[in-house]
């Protein structure tokens, strides 16, 4: 579904990112790891088309996507991409979810989408009797949810998320993971994770990064068990240690 072959990306003249490639399997997740300033939202950001002035190749479907039909904001209906700090808008429960679509089909009956989109989030139970309420009012966790069925109301191929949980109480943690799960079994989903503990439990393809570059991939199960390189042993000693 998705292929990145030796992505560079520089920012004021520092070396961001160095000649990144792995691919996502057509469903399933891929988690994505390392420390802080490796590089892992920035190469979230290049998949996204946010940042522009990379080097090499990003193929989606065997498409580069600086050639996308319909420009970058065609791209991301394709690619949904979802942050650390939820982004609820002043309006209400059931207008965000209905937020990124065409002003044309906002006009039409969305009560289906939006059931369908909070469902698959995991929040329609909590919200369905006030969704005409100003989403601020929900829970951090249950924004983020929100911000998960907004992605699911454009019927993304792909999603990306950027430490989705990071801020987030338990419950809302398994919640999420629940629903990646389910939704992994028809697309695939890049997740940046911090959090070991919930690599091990979204299972699936892993991806080590470390001073801008790829280290290591695999099945997450081995390369957090049995790493191979020097930097993936160092690098889970340490988080281990904390």
């Amino acid at each position: 579904m998705l292929r990145i072959e030796t992505l560079s990306l520089k920012l004021e003249g520092k070396q961001i990112l160095k000649e990144i490639s792995f691919s996502l399997p057509n469903t399933g997740i891929t988690t994505l790891i390392g420390s802080s300033g490796a590089g892992k939202s920035s190469l979230l950001r290049c998949i996204n088309m946010l940042y522009h002035d990379w080097s090499g190749t990003i193929h989606i479907d065997e498409k580069n996507i600086k050639q996308w039909q319909g420009g970058d904001d065609n791209l991301r209906r394709f690619i949904g991409l979802i942050a650390q700090k939820p982004a609820i808008f002043p309006v209400s429960i059931a207008e965000n979810v209905t937020f990124g679509l065409p002003r044309k089909q906002r006009k039409q009956d969305t009560s289906e989408l939006i059931h369908h989109c909070l469902n698959q989030a995991a929040l329609w139970n909590e919200v369905k009797d006030r969704l005409n309420q100003p989403a601020i009012t929900l829970s951090i966790g249950q924004q983020q949810r929100l911000c998960l069925a907004r992605a699911l109301a454009l019927k993304p191929s792909i999603l990306l998320l950027d430490e989705p949980t990071a801020s987030l109480d338990p419950r809302s943690k398994q919640l999420i993971e629940v629903s990646l799960h389910t939704l992994a079994n028809h697309m695939p989903i890049l997740c940046v994770t911090h959090d070991l503990e919930q690599a091990k439990r979204l299972q699936g393809q892993m991806v080590f990064m470390c001073h801008g570059q790829v280290i290591e991939t695999g099945a997450s199960q081995s390369l957090l068990q049995n790493p191979r390189k020097l930097e993936t042993r160092e690098f889970l000693h340490w988080e281990a240690s904390d």
